[in-house]
């Protein structure tokens, strides 16, 4: 694969470009190199009164619409789509730290304020705050049924709680240091957690019980994922529901990278890396792992990827601590193609999520931005 550059653009173009003789910045930056700065001007096209956008010669113009603007860098000849939010919500006052939205427009989010949200996706109305928490939520994420909302934070605990009456029946209690991350396996009577305590634990929501210890012994632990295989094991426990097939993939602070069979409790593979894992996801059968030095199997950019997110059709989202929320194709067909999610003006992007229709980036400057799907998949088609 062929080194591609990290293209930027000025985080308000979308306003810039419905006016003539505006201008914005565009920049394009080769790993290692430094950057070469652009420029985007418009006109009005005399003939027929529409804009015109005009790029150097380091750009050709592809197309563009109300929320998007598609470019070829001549260099490299990579096609880059930048597409801005549909909406901008700002329901907390300090950084956010995770994101959830579910597919009947509910929204769940904490900030570095130590307060946990539930708002309306649609509109950015707050409907519940979530008090019980200790510290800070590092993690949130809804159930299956989109109702219920599962949190982890500092204080070390996982809690459930009802999306619509904010009630917390169930707090799992049992690792020593904060848990960084969590998964809910099936329809959710089991779950995963992990934590700076080097454990992985499973857990049974009905009893508040921790079944097994998946891992432990591992240093921090900074992220999990799961995912499904072909290998199934018969699982005795009748509280442990869902597991027979599940794997779960975690990204260690030491670097490693380690994958378990759940139910077998039996380590599938570990990987040593060079820096801190970040965030991981599974994307059809592969594993995408970030890490602090910026580096994945795409290696653009020396920025940490502090998010990563699963899509259809063989995409995924990363989002990085300058800003930059790309999205990325698993196919050979792309490999020089990207979409950048913009809006973010060198804020880290924290968390994003997915709910089959809409991409949200929470961003260190407090804001949770919403981009509509349709607009990034139709540049992989």
């Amino acid at each position: 694969m062929s080194l591609m550059p990290v293209i930027t653009i000025q985080c308000d173009w979308n306003d810039v470009i419905r006016l003539p003789n505006q201008q914005a910045w565009i920049s394009s930056k080769y790993l290692n190199h430094a950057s070469v700065h652009d420029k985007v001007l418009t006109s009005l096209n005399k003939t027929d009164n529409k804009i015109k956008i005009t790029f150097t010669n380091n750009y050709q113009y592809i197309s563009h619409g109300n929320l998007s603007l598609v470019v070829k860098h001549t260099d490299s000849g990579l096609k880059i789509a930048f597409v801005a939010p549909t909406k901008s919500h700002k329901v907390h006052n300090k950084a956010i730290l995770s994101v959830a939205t579910a597919e009947n427009s509910l929204a769940v989010s904490s900030c570095e304020e130590d307060k946990l949200l539930v708002w309306d996706s649609r509109t950015g109305e707050m409907k519940l705050e979530l008090k019980g928490h200790g510290g800070p939520v590092y993690r949130c994420r809804f159930f299956p049924s989109c109702v219920v909302v599962l949190s982890a934070g500092a204080d070390g605990c996982c809690k459930i709680w009802s999306a619509e009456s904010g009630i917390n029946p169930v707090t799992l209690k049992g690792h020593t240091m904060a848990v960084t991350d969590i998964c809910i396996i099936d329809r959710g009577r089991n779950v995963l957690s992990v934590s700076k305590d080097g454990t992985a634990k499973l857990w049974d929501v009905g009893q508040s019980n921790c079944l097994s210890n998946i891992l432990e012994g591992q240093g921090t632990i900074n992220c999990c994922a799961l995912t499904t295989t072909s290998e199934e094991f018969d699982v005795n426990n009748e509280r442990e529901v869902g597991t027979s097939n599940k794997v779960v993939v975690v990204g260690c602070e030491s670097g490693l990278v380690i994958s378990v069979h759940v139910a077998k409790r039996q380590e599938v593979f570990r990987k040593q890396l060079d820096f801190a894992c970040n965030a991981c996801t599974i994307v059809d059968e592969s594993i995408i792992v970030g890490c602090s030095d910026g580096k994945r199997e795409w290696p653009e950019s020396a920025n940490p990827v502090l998010s990563l997110v699963s899509l259809p059709n063989h995409l995924f989202v990363v989002g990085r601590q300058d800003g930059t929320c790309t999205v990325y194709s698993l196919l050979d067909a792309y490999e020089s193609t990207r979409v950048q999610l913009t809006g973010s003006d060198c804020d880290g992007i924290r968390d994003i999520a997915f709910n089959g229709k809409w991409i949200s980036a929470g961003s260190r400057d407090s804001n949770v931005r919403k981009y509509d799907f349709n607009q990034v998949g139709v540049h992989f088609k």
